[in-house]
């Protein structure tokens, strides 16, 4: 039997309904580029409006120890640095490039002969014997690669492991639980080998001597890919496990692969272990081998819209999304990643950032009426952190932060599996977000 997680979990329709392959979205003309990307604080801009500037070329640097620097996405002139809105309405810095036709030719050239060089092969497991954990580390950091999971942490601070410290796994997430989103599939299928040695170099940087990719039982392509890719490499291992939202959550998939639960506030590295995103893995390997930052990632666009408009994507960071070709349907309610955890978009003028993983575009057709709790217990059933979910939303709805503290708001993983088993309709994840941010200390 294949391994999970033991407290709640629910089980929604894959729709893993995009085409596993991955192409090239056309570079922007116009590309935008906010400060804020990642936790912690925002980069601090290196440019000013009138530069000229290379696609690759640091534009903004860490201002702090946690944070990740940005690159501009394409070659160009800095038209501004003004306050954009993102996806979901919210507003922040960014840098604004445009570029001329010229440039913008020269880069859709070198862009093309770069990816057509990446063609899937064995991996080079010298690289990490060749490089220090230090010399890997500092390329990570100056490739502002972060989370590419969601969490959109700086991968070189994670990377940066105390020995007194030092977990004993490191644990590859290429679950993608979350319905629709194929992006982290689609680049297991195309580059495992790649993949491999990005985990090889993110064991040499952290100091960890085991690691374990982890895949859902429903992508055996990936699995069956990265196998492959191992070849004489002891050191790492596929782990297959059954197929359970959030499967992917931290906490869930370090207690479906080790075996141990981390107890409320503490992180993985309480039992031994460390989790990065397989897409992570990729972009070490970019960073590292080839020079290239954070200047791009796969994205899935897919949900109810023309069957071949459901793609993965190679999407330059700063793409505006109304750039990428999809129909909307009659009543769309678009989504900024998966319909579990993402959030609502409420423009599409808004770019493509680092941790922008997908929109899922559903026909909203008829919403249905909201009712009254029956205190089934779906939603305590289903909470994979074995909360009270109807509790802390009820806290949440009448404004008893303290109330919602104490009930564990804080250890809630926002992962909407509450919402989805509700029978009622009751929005119980929007009021424990409310509360969990008011909870924050």
């Amino acid at each position: 039997m294949r391994n999970t997680f033991k407290k709640g979990g629910i089980h929604p329709e894959a729709h893993k309904e995009a085409s596993r392959g991955i192409e090239l979205l056309k570079l922007p003309r116009k590309a935008v580029v906010p400060l804020s990307q990642h936790i912690g604080a925002p980069a601090r801009p290196v440019v000013s409006k009138g530069d000229k500037v290379r696609r690759g070329m640091l534009i903004a640097e860490n201002s702090a120890f946690v944070s990740a620097g940005l690159h501009a996405p394409i070659s160009g002139t800095v038209a501004e640095i003004v306050p954009v809105a993102l996806l979901w309405g919210k507003s922040t810095q960014a840098i604004v490039i445009e570029a001329d036709e010229e440039e913008h030719r020269a880069d859709t050239e070198l862009r093309q002969e770069y990816w057509a060089n990446m063609i899937p092969g064995e991996s080079d497991r010298l690289l990490s014997e060749r490089l220090s954990p230090e010399e890997i580390r500092r390329k990570v950091s100056e490739a502002g690669v972060v989370g590419l999971g969601g969490a959109t942490f700086p991968s070189h601070v994670k990377l940066d492991v105390k020995s007194e410290a030092r977990p004993e796994m490191l644990i590859i997430n290429g679950c993608e639980c979350e319905p629709y989103l194929m992006c982290d599939d689609a680049l297991m299928c195309a580059y495992p080998g790649r993949i491999v040695e990005g985990v090889e170099l993110m064991m040499k940087a952290a100091g960890i001597g085991k690691a374990v990719i982890a895949v859902e039982d429903n992508k055996p392509e990936a699995a069956a890919s990265l196998s492959a890719a191992l070849d004489s490499a002891h050191d790492i291992s596929v782990r297959v496990l059954k197929t359970k939202y959030p499967q992917g959550g931290e906490k869930q998939l370090v207690e479906a692969v080790t075996g141990r639960r981390i107890g409320s506030g503490k992180l993985p590295a309480s039992v031994g272990a460390v989790v990065h995103n397989i897409a992570t893995a990729f972009a070490v390997w970019q960073a590292v081998a080839t020079g290239q930052p954070l200047i791009e990632r796969v994205v899935t666009i897919t949900g109810d819209i023309n069957p071949q408009e459901r793609k993965n994507y190679i999407a330059a960071i700063g793409t505006p999304f109304n750039e990428m070709p999809f129909t909307l349907p009659a009543s769309p309610k678009i989504i900024v990643g998966g319909p579990m955890m993402g959030r609502a978009a409420v423009r599409l003028d808004a770019p493509v950032m680092k941790g922008t993983s997908g929109l899922t575009v559903l026909d909203a057709g008829v919403k249905p009426n909201v009712r009254a709790c029956v205190r089934c217990g779906a939603c305590v059933d289903a909470c994979p952190m074995g909360l009270e979910p109807y509790l802390i939303s009820t806290y949440g709805r009448l404004r008893m932060w303290d109330d919602a503290y104490a009930a564990g708001v804080s250890d809630c993983l926002e992962c909407g599996a509450c919402s989805y088993s509700c029978p009622s309709y009751r929005p119980i994840l929007d009021y424990i977000r409310v509360a969990k941010q008011r909870c924050k200390r």
